[in-house]
């Protein structure tokens, strides 16, 4: 089984019609025949929906729509059709809610309105997450889709109606200019003609024109031929073949039913490990007699309303949205603001507003994300392995918000399917197929040899082979040759989409840990996160979890913090000779300098001593800083009274206020400095406990709360030390 790694770049785009449209894993060839793991089904609901497009076509789409997990649902997924993915994963734990946006052109309602946080921010087919696209996608032979197929058409006037009836069509989807038009009967209007033009509800003006003035019971077709990879980006519709609507799904492109290929894209989804992941397989089939170049990857687009991703002055950018990527060096991620300004600059260059970031080291993941959520796709390798791709498509500069910003995990290399050499053919082929191709499914082959797909791995299917051809040789020896001459492979994929818990992450796959940011401390943030974690399961609140992570840490810190304001305490009892000394030496500096040092010298006072215990401390507020702000488990958890949310600001600023009196407190409590004086003194005094009052305002509450614990746990030590100077 060989590993794959990634290549090239994906940036083909049509000409869009609104803001978003726009133009390794293992690999199996051949020796595996399905999931050798046990399957688990999930039951969902189908529902065909009629999309209004050019000249009013109707394009149908099918959505999926289920609960993972069944029993105890946390995301409710929709599956479409289109590019045969997600196209909505709405998160059900009550804490993650959304506010409303406003309107903004193209963008449906439902990834506007306030509610239940929805992780797909796309709607375009292009731009759905977790598609499959492919860099290399080349065959000698052409791609044959059937887009319209009826048998009671009527010419009248030089043009081509539908049936009145659109449900007696047998195939029916959009159909363009350039299309082929073929008809079979009546005999004297069959021909192949053009498509020049479509008309109101699909009525087809033909190149040449027809023969007949006025003819009904017309049977036709309409097609679109051409290379795999053209069709494929202008029309990622994908068909289902599995039977039930619900995990696991097989989506295949081209339609088998229809259509006539010599490549055929198969997507399955199945449930994951944990309530957020799902598990993704690509398979690529080549059923011709040439040789296949295919080098596949997965895409993850997002987009955010212009009015969101606003970073407050001081909390960080809690809601910006980034393209990011694992790879061997570290974790790889671009904000909006860089892309996009490569991208204008981009635009003055060529035209075309776009910008594409490669990175060619081995890969773990590449996702999308905010400060507390995750898309992200992990390709399931034994080593690591493929590229990042980190990009970004504004579609009207002069249109805030007209943009997609994307992440793509591909394959290092090119593979070559050698054709087909009468192996057998994938269970979802219409028996048409197999007709004409001269082949079994290979479920057929398996069953000859007492398997079936679920466990038919290459090791099984050789065992037995070996078993079954002591008492039928030419059984054996053609259902083998048949699983031998498939020409296929495969790509495995573990899909996240989630809250950045850490247990979660890490269940998906351990490369996802660092996903969760803790700031540049993170070495100390991360531990400090998992100890507020383990507090919280052991006593059940976060704000009561917060204030004994801060008292813990304090009374580890005591002693460093003791050194600190005892060495404070000593130089305020000599501040009188140190007056007295400035006064008589001021005006000679050198002097001054010396009689200060002997005083501190015979004093035993070490001016610098606290100094090394503050600088100890320093990493341990800094990492705690970034593991409240990293945690998602305090988004929209409440603290009780007025404040609901720990993530985000006290709505009423008195959190703030309380710190802020705490903070003059602590000033009037702590020595200042000898040469503070005056109104250097009086700013320190009243000016920082403002200026603390005034940063805090828009940090998250749960950080807030650590300050203020923390705060008054300082001012109880200032006066213990205090005590205990007087009484010595």
């Amino acid at each position: 089984m060989a590993t794959l790694g990634a290549l090239s770049l994906l940036s083909l785009f049509a000409s869009p019609t609104h803001a978003q449209d726009g133009g390794g894993a293992p690999i199996v060839e051949a020796p595996d025949a399905g999931q050798a793991a046990e399957v688990r089904v999930i039951p969902g609901k189908a529902e065909t929906r009629r999309n209004s497009v050019d000249s009013g076509q109707i394009d149908r789409e099918e959505q999926i729509e289920l609960a993972f997990p069944a029993d105890n649902p946390l995301v409710r997924y929709t599956f479409s059709t289109r590019h045969g993915t997600i196209s909505r994963a709405v998160l059900l734990n009550p804490r993650y809610q959304r506010e409303g946006l406003p309107p903004f052109p193209s963008a449906p309602e439902d990834k506007l309105k306030e509610g239940q946080i929805d992780l797909v921010s796309t709607w375009s087919a292009r731009w759905l997450p977790f598609h499959t696209v492919f860099s290399e996608l080349g065959y000698p032979g052409e791609v044959i889709l059937t887009l319209r197929e009826a048998t009671d058409g009527l010419i009248a006037g030089g043009q081509l109606n539908a049936p009145a009836a659109r449900d007696g069509l047998t195939v029916d989807r959009p159909i363009a200019a350039g299309d082929k038009l073929v008809i079979t009967a009546p005999v004297e209007a069959a021909g192949t003609f053009t498509v020049k033009s479509v008309g109101a509800a699909g009525m087809i003006q033909p190149e040449p024109a027809f023969a007949v003035a006025e003819v009904a019971g017309v049977a036709y077709q309409v097609i679109r031929a051409g290379e795999a990879k053209v069709l494929y980006e202008s029309e990622p519709i994908y068909t289902r073949v599995s039977e039930a609507p619900g995990l696991p799904l097989i989506y295949v492109w081209p339609n088998p039913k229809f259509d006539k290929s010599p490549i055929w894209i198969e997507r399955r989804l199945d449930a994951g490990t944990n309530p957020y992941e799902l598990r993704l397989t690509v398979t690529v089939h080549n059923t011709g007699d040439q040789v296949l170049r295919v080098q596949p990857g997965v895409r993850i687009a997002s987009w955010q309303h212009p009015s969101s991703g606003q970073s407050s002055m001081f909390g960080g950018p809690a809601n910006v949205l980034r393209a990011a990527c694992s790879i061997i060096e570290g974790r790889e991620t671009e904000a909006f603001n860089s892309l996009h300004e490569e991208a204008m600059e981009e635009s003055q260059r060529t035209g075309t507003a776009s910008h594409l970031k490669a990175f060619p080291s081995a890969t773990t993941w590449a996702g999308t994300d905010t400060n507390y959520f995750l898309q992200a796709v992990v390709p399931l390798l034994e080593t690591p392995g493929g590229q990042c791709q980190l990009g970004l498509r504004d579609f009207a500069p002069q249109a805030p918000g007209a943009w997609v910003m994307w992440s793509t995990w591909l394959t290092s290399n090119i593979i070559q399917l050698q054709g087909r050499a009468g192996g057998c053919l994938p269970d979802w082929m219409p028996q048409t197929s197999l007709d004409a191709l001269g082949g079994r499914r290979c479920a057929d082959s398996l069953r000859a040899l007492g398997l079936s797909a679920k466990d038919a791995t290459a090791k099984k299917i050789k065992d037995a082979w070996a078993k079954v051809v002591t008492t039928d040789v030419a059984g054996a020896d053609k259902a083998k040759a048949e699983l031998d001459g498939r020409r296929q492979a495969s790509w495995a994929f573990a899909l996240y989409n989630g809250p950045k818990e850490t247990t979660f992450l890490g269940a998906t796959h351990p490369s996802l840990s660092n996903a969760v940011e803790f700031g540049w401390m993170s070495v100390v943030g991360g531990p400090l996160h998992d100890v507020l974690v383990w507090l919280y399961g052991v006593f059940g609140s976060w704000p009561l979890a917060i204030i004994l992570l801060t008292i813990g840490l304090k009374l580890l810190t005591w002693p460093l913090t003791s050194k600190t304001y005892t060495s404070m305490q000593k130089m305020q009892a000599i501040k009188p000779k140190l007056d007295a000394l400035k006064e008589k030496y001021g005006a000679d500096r050198q002097r001054f300098a010396q009689e200060q040092m002997a005083l501190m010298k015979s004093e035993g006072v070490n001016p610098f001593a606290g100094c090394l215990p503050m600088l100890l401390q320093f990493p341990i507020w800094i990492g705690l800083y970034g593991a409240i702000l990293g945690s998602v488990e305090l988004y929209r958890e409440p603290l009780g009274f007025w404040i609901t949310d720990l993530s985000g600001p006290d709505p009423l600023f008195i959190l703030p206020i309380i710190e802020g009196l705490l903070m003059f407190v602590q000033t009037t409590f702590t020595p200042s400095s000898s040469a503070m004086q005056g109104v250097q003194a009086k700013i320190m005094k009243f000016g920082m406990p403002v200026m603390f009052t005034v940063f805090m305002l828009f940090l998250p509450s749960g950080l807030v709360l650590y300050i203020i614990i923390n705060t008054a746990l300082t001012i109880l030590q200032n006066l213990l030390i205090k005590r205990r100077m007087k009484t010595t």
